[in-house]
C-alpha cells in the first residue's frame, strides 16, 4: 500500500505533537488510526507520580546507552501510552494503522502484534532494531515508511533530535 495524501496528515498531526513529549531522552509521538479517525494518540511520557524533570532520567544517571535497559525508565513509550488508553477506554483497535514518528522499538511491536493492529506507518527508523526479531513482518502487519512532514519556521528545529 502506498503512503496515501491522509496518511500524511496523520503524520502530520503526530509530527506537530512530537515536541511536547515529556520524555527527557526521547521525543516520539503515536497516534492509532481506524476508519479514517484518530482514536487515541500520545507521545512520550512518564507516569504522573513520577516526573523526571524533578527526580532526573534513571537512564541518564546511570550512564545507559541508547536502545538499553528500557524496562527501568518510569515512563512509557507513546506507542505503549495509546494502547493502554485504547484498552481502558474500551477502545477496539483490531485492523486499525498506527502512526509513529519512530519505527517501535521491540517491546513495542510485541504489543502492536499483539493487539490485531493491521498496519504501521513510522517516519524514522530506531537504533534497536534486530532483523532476526520482526514480530511485525511475521505477523503480516504492513509496515511502511512515511516521509517527515517539515515543521513551520517558527518552531526549533533542534526539538527534532532524539535520542533513545
Amino acid at each position: 500500500m502506498a503512503i496515501t495524501e491522509k496518511d500524511k496528515e496523520f503524520l502530520r498531526i503526530i509530527d506537530e505533537m512530537e515536541p511536547s513529549a515529556h520524555c527527557l531522552r526521547a521525543n516520539i509521538a503515536a497516534a492509532i488510526v481506524k476508519d479514517g479517525k484518530i482514536l487515541v494518540k500520545h507521545t512520550n511520557d512518564w507516569h504522573p507520580e513520577y516526573d523526571c524533570t524533578k527526580i532526573g532520567c534513571i537512564r541518564d544517571k546511570m550512564k545507559i546507552k541508547s536502545g538499553q535497559r528500557r524496562e527501568i525508565c518510569y515512563g512509557l513509550c507513546a506507542e505503549q501510552w495509546c494502547l493502554s488508553i485504547a484498552a481502558k477506554e474500551g477502545i477496539p483497535v483490531k485492523g486499525a494503522t498506527i502512526y509513529c514518528t519512530k519505527h517501535p522499538c521491540r517491546v513495542c511491536a510485541s504489543l502492536i502484534a499483539e493487539s490485531g493492529i493491521k498496519r504501521v506507518v513510522y517516519q524514522e527508523g530506531y537504533p534497536e532494531v534486530i532483523p532476526h526479531f520482526d514480530i511485525l513482518k511475521d505477523r503480516g502487519i504492513t509496515v511502511e515508511v512515511g516521509p517527515n512532514i517539515e515543521y513551520p519556521e517558527d518552531v526549533n528545529p533542534t526539538l527534532k533530535n532524539w535520542s533513545i
